[in-house]
């Protein structure tokens, strides 16, 4: 960890450093996910705000996936890089990653999951539901969210031998280790179709090894 960091230290200052950037580009930060191993990998999402158009005409082919550009991404990786090492925030060798959340974004706070009601989802929470003994994945579309929970349609098995049946389940926040957007891929065999699956990512910044 850098400079003996919490993980939740880390993220708070990088996004310290990477919020004015990105805003200056018109964009939104949609999360930060650190990854500690033998490199410490922190990876910014950055997300086009709510009904704005991309920066530019184009497809993924372009350059553009969702209203966030891969010359967008290199430059606030370079930026925020410049100001996290100049920071000495980390004391190791370290690599920063930023991208748009992609069709299988991640969510960072339940208030992200209320305009993909509807869509299936996918979560891994830390420990068993408490109320379904040894499950912590589930996988399902989202019914609804609340400030600090949600609910979403899984399959349950009312009891031994029984068919699983769909069936509401609540789940808080706080119980949360990992949620996805499960993407839906375009019908390939109609032509013109799967041409935005090019994800952009832009690396910089951070000590080498």
């Amino acid at each position: 960890m850098g400079k003996g960091l919490s993980p939740e230290q880390i993220v708070r200052r990088v996004r310290e450093a990477a919020d004015p950037v990105i805003a200056s580009f018109g964009l939104e930060l949609w999360g930060i996910e650190v990854v500690a191993g033998g490199r410490m990998v922190v990876r910014v999402y950055v997300d086009a705000p709510a009904g704005s158009e991309a920066p530019e005409a184009g497809d993924g082919e372009n350059g553009v996936l969702e209203g966030v550009s891969v010359d967008q991404c290199a430059e606030i990786s370079r930026m925020v890089g410049l100001a996290l090492d100049v920071d000495e925030v980390f004391a190791d060798a370290w690599v920063l990653e930023v991208s748009s959340p992609g069709m299988d974004r991640m969510f960072f706070a339940p208030s992200q999951l209320a305009p993909y009601a509807g869509r299936e989802i996918d979560v891994t929470l830390a420990d068993p539901h408490p109320e379904i003994s040894g499950r912590r994945k589930f996988k399902g579309p989202l019914v609804s969210v609340s400030s600090d929970a949600f609910v979403m349609e899984v399959l349950l098995a009312p009891s031994s031998g029984e068919k699983p049946a769909p069936s509401n389940v609540s789940i808080r926040w706080d119980w949360v280790r990992k949620a996805r957007l499960v993407p839906v891929f375009p019908d390939t065999s109609k032509p013109g179709a799967g041409k935005n699956a090019k994800k952009a990512t832009g690396k910089g910044g951070g000590k080498q090894a």
